[in-house]
């Protein structure tokens, strides 16, 4: 998104800081799709394999790891090719002045875009890059409306986190951003008289791009974002009372264990039959009960939408309002630029890392993960065996701990 000009004067040192602030944008913009084209590829294989594509949130994580692979060679691309593809012009300039002759020799460093090569690269880089964000946030906003329909269980709209629905309906913003978007394909850039390509303008509506731009903030961050703050915050609340019951039991469990062992026989009874209820309760389903006991598997895979969502918020928000609201008032066209490049640098790394997301909230997609890289079955088994057995021994540690402090409590306290 890039409407001002690519020249640089290298006498100038103002210019050269921003010439290596931009450098080291263009770096980073490099390294995001180095890194985020293996890990998205990777989250692709692996949630598109076939015992992962029975799960409606799996095959939305997969759809939307291949829409970040495609996300990445957009805007990124574009500031790496500018960066590292510039041409330099020497230019000789003489001043004749009534006491002295001065002859100064500029060095003009001249960057394009990889938009600015044709008009055709330019109108479809710039309808690929807007399609499929939007697609990308609205899949997303999707992925937290079915994971809320599923934790919930409601009975009226559980048919939409079904598999083929799920499909559906991915296709379904698929097409419609795709479709909505095919104006770019005709109205965006135009060639001057002189054969210089300008993108992101329209010389019949000079204001076209630049209301479209923020029309697509709109769309691409403003309302997602909305959507998904309500959806995950009922989520947050739901898992948080599910873990609240969780350790309720346990804690529950853990006191009536150390009780049978300090109390005489006619309050032991009382303790046990407590346990007993608390144990039924958490056996029998409870479909209007938000607060129900969640299983681990899908606790996990809740926080990992979770934490996605945070991230997107967290990057994408800023560079909405800095798009919408600061940089139109920005008048030197350098400092312009190099706020353009690290913001959207900013939004893009969102669909960076999220294989990383993945690997740290998500037990499932670890396992997969370690099945797939590693060479011998034997030695996975026995990796991911010992990974089991470290957790076990971890939370079997806590609760000894939390048993020996209530042994030593009942100590202290009468009995009477």
């Amino acid at each position: 998104m890039n409407g001002t000009s690519n020249l640089y004067s290298i006498q100038n040192r103002n210019n050269n800081n921003i010439q290596l602030i931009d450098r080291l944008l263009a770096i980073y913009s490099l390294l995001l799709i180095l890194i985020g084209t293996p890990c998205n590829l990777l989250c692709c294989i692996i949630y598109f394999q076939k015992a992962n594509r029975s799960n409606s949130i799996k095959i939305i994580f997969g759809y939307l790891a291949f829409l970040d692979t495609i996300v990445l060679y957009t805007f990124n691309l574009n500031y790496v090719i500018r960066e590292f593809n510039s041409d330099f012009n020497i230019t000789n300039i003489t001043y004749n002045n009534s006491d002295k002759h001065d002859n100064s020799i500029y060095v003009i460093i001249i960057k394009k875009n990889l938009e600015e090569y044709s008009v055709l690269i330019c109108r479809f880089l710039s309808y690929l890059a807007f399609s499929t964000l939007q697609t990308s946030s609205w899949v997303l906003a999707f992925g937290s409306f079915n994971r809320y329909l599923l934790i919930k269980k409601l009975s009226h709209f559980e048919f939409i986190c079904k598999r083929p629905y799920t499909i559906a309906i991915c296709l379904f913003f698929t097409c419609l951003f795709f479709f909505s978007n095919m104006h770019i394909l005709f109205m965006n850039g135009y060639r001057s008289s002189s054969g210089r390509v300008t993108c992101y303008g329209n010389l019949r509506f000079p204001s076209y791009m630049v209301l479209y731009q923020r029309l697509h903030l709109f769309i691409y961050s403003l309302l997602p974002s909305f959507i998904l703050f309500i959806l995950n915050t009922l989520l947050m609340r739901i898992i948080f009372a599910s873990k609240k019951r969780l350790d309720n039991h346990r804690r529950l469990v853990l006191f009536a264990a150390a009780a049978t062992t300090t109390l005489p026989t006619d309050h032991r009874k009382s303790f046990l039959a407590l346990q007993h209820l608390s144990s039924a309760t958490l056996r029998r389903p409870n479909k209007n009960n938000p607060a129900r006991l969640l299983n681990r598997h899908s606790r996990k895979l809740t926080m990992s939408l979770i934490f996605i969502t945070i991230s997107y918020f967290t990057l994408t928000f800023p560079s909405t309002v800095i798009f919408s609201f600061i940089r139109p008032y920005i008048t030197r066209g350098d400092v312009r630029r190099t706020l353009s490049l690290l913001f959207t640098n900013l939004s893009t790394t969102t669909h960076t890392i999220r294989f990383f997301i993945y690997f740290f909230c998500s037990i499932d997609f670890r396992n997969d993960f370690y099945n797939l890289i590693l060479p011998k079955r034997s030695f996975r088994l026995n990796f991911i065996k010992n990974q089991g057995r470290q957790q076990q021994r971890k939370s079997l540690r806590q609760s000894l701990k939390q048993t020996d402090s209530l042994l030593l409590s009942n100590k202290n306290e009468p009995v009477g």
